[in-house]
């Protein structure tokens, strides 16, 4: 378990509080994050091991326990939280707080009825959101987005979600989609099909999923020191790619013109003032961010002035800050 720094929160000041302390749970396709956050401030967390494969319904006797076990370290009583905000990796209805879709993680996400296990566990409401759109209220409140009313998050991982601010409010669509599929905006229309069953998606042309193949179709793979590799992910392609392999130079490009390719689209699209860019490829931030932002630069047409792309200044935490405060501005 994960303190945070904060060792002047006492047993006094929690009892003090009463019911100002939520709970935010982002549910990943490899890692399930919770936290305990107080007035925005995340005092504690754990990272449990996901399942998505064995669906959502057998992971919440295990979110119980975690839950269970963070209050009573904290010494504090259900009663103590004001709800659950709950960032899942699909589209998400926000206003009955119900999972709509899934895409090859938890699949029964639909038929799983969070807001009435939350209820009848621990008496708490509970506010389901996009893990994008979840991650970019974070940002927003305490990262990279803070002073900012028109933005637009990226979050390249396994897949690609994306998400959109404009004029201080998320936008969500008459579907709950607006924004949320930056990551299947085509780059490529003869390119490969993508799990949503689209062609040439950026996520289907530069995701940590499609990589391996990307690197295998390559017709010089044989010769590439990255042959003998038995994980063929991004950290393995960057570090490959510094070293001089050629094939690895050439994958790496394709993917940051992709990831590029869509961002241009998204500014196009929403015209944000910035972009924010997260996930877990972006530990070889140094690397991507200047060539994406040279493209950006380059090529959106943007005639009031330049785009800034910048890097999370929450990777690892953002969805937690943001759930923290959509069950705050619910309960207001």
């Amino acid at each position: 378990m994960k303190k945070s720094a904060n060792t002047e929160f006492s047993t006094h000041n929690r009892e003090k509080v009463g019911r100002n302390f939520t709970i935010g749970i982002d549910l990943g396709g490899t890692f399930i994050k919770i936290g305990l956050l107080h007035d925005g401030e995340l005092i504690d967390r754990k990272e449990i091991p996901a399942q998505s494969a064995s669906g959502l319904k057998s992971q919440l006797p295990i979110l119980e326990d975690e839950i269970d076990q963070l209050l009573k370290s904290n010494q504090l009583k259900a009663n103590n939280v004001l709800g659950i905000g709950f960032s899942f990796a699909g589209l998400v209805d926000s206003v009955e707080n119900r999972i709509l879709s899934t895409n090859q993680k938890y699949d029964d996400g639909p038929k799983t009825n969070l807001v009435a296990w939350a209820k009848k566990k621990w008496n708490w409401q509970l506010f389901a959101m996009n893990d994008a759109r979840m991650a970019l209220l974070g940002e927003w409140q305490h990262g990279a987005g803070k002073g900012c009313s028109d933005v637009v998050m990226l979050t390249l991982g396994t897949g690609i979600g994306s998400a959109v601010l404009m004029g201080g409010q998320l936008l969500i669509g008459k579907h709950f989609q607006a924004g949320n599929l930056g990551g299947h905006f085509v780059v490529n229309h003869k390119g490969t099909v993508c799990t949503c069953g689209n062609v040439g998606c950026v996520e289907s042309e530069a995701s940590t999923w499609r990589l391996p193949t990307l690197l295998k179709d390559h017709p010089k793979f044989p010769e590439s020191t990255m042959k003998n590799e038995e994980i063929l992910d991004f950290k393995t392609l960057f570090h490959h790619a510094n070293n001089n392999d050629e094939v690895a130079k050439e994958v790496r490009n394709h993917c940051i013109s992709a990831w590029s390719s869509g961002i241009i689209s998204m500014i196009h699209a929403f015209d944000p003032e910035m972009v924010i860019i997260s996930g877990g490829i972006m530990k070889s931030a140094d690397i991507i961010l200047p060539a994406i932002q040279e493209k950006v630069h380059q090529l959106a047409w943007t005639p009031w002035g330049k785009v800034k792309v910048v890097n999370a200044a929450h990777p690892d935490s953002a969805a937690l800050y943001g759930a923290d405060y959509l069950v705050r501005t619910a309960n207001m």
